[in-house]
């Protein structure tokens, strides 16, 4: 059903009391899969549908979340007859888009893949990884989410666009003797087969992680540190990406002193984008929430200050530009300023020149999970000495931490290889919005003074 069509009609003629209102409907479909060691903890498809509302009135916003579509006139209506006065001293004036916009209507989409079908995949996946011999407990998960998204506001603008995507984790424990190791397996997929025949990346991923069961942990101190684009990508999140976000300046003097557009923060060798535009990716978002368009932002440019990111409010405010980013978990969300793909641009170095100067150096790949702010912090799955020629010897590493502000200008060098990482299960969490799909990567970094413990 086209839910926007018939909310058109309904708006037909209709003649409101504010300065400006909106309405997103999003129809999901989703399927959740959990086995733990043989046993189906979950299984299960769940649709939704629903809408929120948003009105400005007197520079106060209104919102409000429902599930009733047939109702949508009315709760305009309603919120427009409230007498609430905002502090807000700017207008909020988005631009109109010309013409209606349509964005890649998917036909290969989860929705229409069986869940037994689904069941059965990560089913194999869970048997093939339980023929080796120490792997003694497992946790597979499978996840997919097909959305349709619909937009219409006050000044014209009206969009769809659908997002799909699924992703598989598996999780194990290997143990010899008293010793174990934990690792995972993932994969992300915009159609069904994407999923599927990545049984000989899981074995060489076992075969990878048997290393590490008997390996030694590190002697902590202060390393040079080579990221693998995967790590590379969660400290560009974490650790730059939220610093970006323009919400988080208002009201803070400091922040905006701090990084000033402009400004040297980084090394010449570090460039920095947000992007919406990466299609078959979980940071894909054409067109905010809002009704702004993706661009490619540049918020670091060859180490310099260049952008952050928006929403209409925020660029309002601080007399910039909005950058497509303002963005809501679901439809019982107002939309708030969040990254879509965040990523550092490839750089001149092949990954052998680097790890042929990296005698010394600790490579870590994989991340457990990550965080940070003024300093920042990884929990990398695996660890590596890398030694002449760019010979590796497994060492078990805890964490990997620095300061934001030296991290960046103690990068020394950027290879050319490049990854964007995709996650289906789990996202970014803001403000009690999680998980929101994002994306993030880049290439290997080499930086030197780290804390690796």
């Amino acid at each position: 059903m086209n839910y926007l069509e018939v909310l058109k009609k309904q708006l037909v003629d209709k003649k409101f009391d504010c300065e400006y209102w909106d309405v997103r409907i999003e129809d999901v479909i989703e399927t959740t899969i959990d086995i733990a060691d043989g046993e189906v903890l979950t299984c299960s498809t769940s649709p939704s549908l629903g809408a929120f509302v948003r009105v400005r009135k007197n520079s106060f916003w209104l919102y409000e979340s429902t599930t009733n579509l047939n109702d949508l006139v009315r709760a305009i209506r309603d919120m427009c007859e409230k007498n609430y006065k905002g502090t807000a001293v700017h207008n909020y004036k988005p631009e109109k888009l010309a013409p209606y916009s349509k964005f890649l209507f998917i036909d290969d989409n989860f929705s229409k893949i069986s869940i037994e079908r689904k069941l059965n995949l990560i089913k194999s996946y869970e048997k093939y990884v339980k023929q080796e011999e120490l792997v003694k407990s497992t946790r597979n998960t499978y996840k997919d989410i097909y959305k349709v998204k619909s937009f219409i506001n006050s000044v014209g603008t009206e969009f769809e666009y659908d997002f799909n995507q699924a992703g598989i984790i598996v999780r194990y424990t290997l143990k010899s003797g008293t010793k174990t190791f934990d690792d995972k397996f993932l994969t992300y997929g915009a159609k069904f087969s994407d999923l599927e025949g990545h049984e000989f990346k899981i074995k060489n991923l076992i075969s990878e992680s048997i290393n590490f069961v008997d390996a030694p942990s590190i002697e902590p101190g202060k390393y040079r540190v080579l990221f693998t684009p995967e790590v590379a990508g969660v400290f560009t999140h974490e650790s730059f990406g939220h610093k970006s976000e323009a919400d988080f300046m208002l009201g803070d003097p400091k922040a905006i002193e701090d990084w000033k557009i402009g400004s040297v923060v980084a090394s010449s060798k570090l460039t920095i984008v947000d992007s919406g535009l990466h299609q078959f990716t979980s940071g894909y978002c054409p067109i905010d929430d809002e009704g702004t368009l993706a661009k490619k932002n540049y918020l670091i440019k060859n180490g310099i200050l260049s952008g952050r990111l928006h929403s209409i409010d925020t660029a309002t405010q601080m007399k910039e530009s909005p950058t497509g980013n303002s963005r809501a978990m679901n439809f019982e969300f107002e939309p708030i300023v969040r990254m879509t793909s965040t990523y550092i641009e490839a750089g001149d170095e092949t990954l052998e020149d680097l790890l042929n100067r990296s005698e010394g150096a600790v490579l870590v790949e994989g991340v457990k999970h990550g965080s940070g702010l003024s300093t920042f912090t990884i929990a990398p799955h695996r660890g590596y000495l890398i030694g002449k020629n760019g010979a590796k010897k497994p060492v078990r590493v805890s964490v990997v931490s620095g300061s934001v502000f030296e991290t960046l200008k103690n990068i020394e060098g950027v290879s050319t290889n490049f990854e964007l990482h995709s996650s289906a299960i789990g996202g970014c969490g803001k403000m009690d919005q999680w998980p929101l799909p994002v994306a993030d990567g880049g290439p290997y970094i080499l930086v030197k003074d780290m804390q690796v413990s």
